[in-house]
Order: structure tokens, then sequence, then C-alpha cells
């Protein structure tokens, strides 16, 4: 029992320190509110590439079954959304993954991950 009282503080301490792993944790990225400026300015950049983003805007145009463009009112980016449809004209919230164009091929976009409408007070 003793030696129970000894290691139960080390163990509070360790997960304090280090955190308790859950699968939430590993099933969501860290997403960063950021503008479209920010995403443009780090073109052809690749220690951003693949960094999960939260854009909040609207679709202002929709050029192909899975592409879209969308704007904050710092800037145009092109969104790449496979698994959704997404509404032009309403304020929305995009979670997604900035995809660099490689070499100048490509184009430079978030992949979008998840979305909602912007709820309105």
């Amino acid at each position: 029992m003793m030696a129970m009282k000894k290691v139960f503080p080390v163990f509070l301490v360790m997960l304090a320190l280090f955190g308790v792993p859950t699968a939430i944790s590993q099933a969501d990225p860290p997403y960063h509110l950021t503008t479209v400026s920010w995403i443009i300015s780090t073109r052809n950049n690749m220690n951003v590439d693949d960094r999960y983003v939260t854009l909040v805007g609207q679709v202002t145009q929709r050029i192909g079954d899975e592409t879209y463009w969308f704007t904050d009112g710092t800037g145009s980016v092109r969104l790449d959304s496979a698994d959704f449809v997404l509404p032009s004209g309403p304020k929305v919230v995009i979670g997604g993954r900035i995809d660099q164009a490689y070499l100048g091929f490509g184009h430079l976009e978030v992949d979008v991950r998840h979305w909602h409408l912007v709820k309105q007070p």
C-alpha cells in the first residue's frame, strides 16, 4: 500500500506533463483559423503543405463537379470538395488541408474535410 502512495503522484505528474491520448485527438488534427491571403502568401512553401486550416467566408463559384472558388474578403482560393456539395452565397466555415502546387504544376487549393453554415444570432 505504501508503494502505491508513492507511485500514484508520479503517475499524476506524468499525465499532467504528457496528457492522455484519446481517439478524438488522434482522429482530428489541429485546425488553424486563418485567412485566404495567408494561404496565398505561402504559395510554394512546402512547410505548410498539408497543414489543416479553418476559413470563414463564402463560396463564390462552382467550376466543376468538385471544385469551387472561395473568398473571405482577403483573397480567393480554390476548394477541392470531393465528398461535399458546397452552397454558394451563405457564410460557411470550411475545415480543410492546404494542397500546394508542386513545381508549378497543379493549383494551390484547400482540400475540404468538413464544413458547416455560420450560425446567425
